[in-house]
């Protein structure tokens, strides 16, 4: 019996944490992403994390068909993973979600538009 008192207290953290979303999956950051070219994602990430006092490595890394840029700030290393167009979500890694890199990375890409129809 006692056992069973102690489940909910391990799969509490973990449920809570599944309940986070990263920022790239939510408007309107999201849409931004989706019409954005793989050059100007990497500029913009780039961008955002020396904005948050990150030193950025010159050269990005390839992963499994990802670009994978690193920064690092005192004691804290983060990988920015840049997927392709049609994967989702096309951001993932970086700073805590809770971090201005997101919202930076959002304001960086604002202007972007969906391309026109080809005629």
């Amino acid at each position: 019996m006692r056992l069973l008192l102690f489940v909910p207290l391990f799969l509490a953290p973990g449920a809570l944490a599944s309940c986070s979303t990263s920022p790239a999956v939510r408007s309107p950051l999201r849409e931004r992403l989706a019409v954005a070219a793989n050059s100007e994602v990497e500029d913009a990430t780039r961008a955002c994390l020396t904005e948050g006092g990150f030193k950025v490595d010159p050269i990005a890394e390839l992963v499994n068909g990802a670009r994978v840029v690193n920064g690092s700030k005192e004691k804290d290393l983060v990988k920015v993973y840049i997927s392709p167009s049609d994967v989702k979500p096309r951001v993932s890694g970086g700073p805590d979600y809770s971090d201005p890199f997101w919202k930076c990375l959002g304001s960086q890409l604002g202007g972007k538009r969906a391309p026109p129809p080809e005629s």
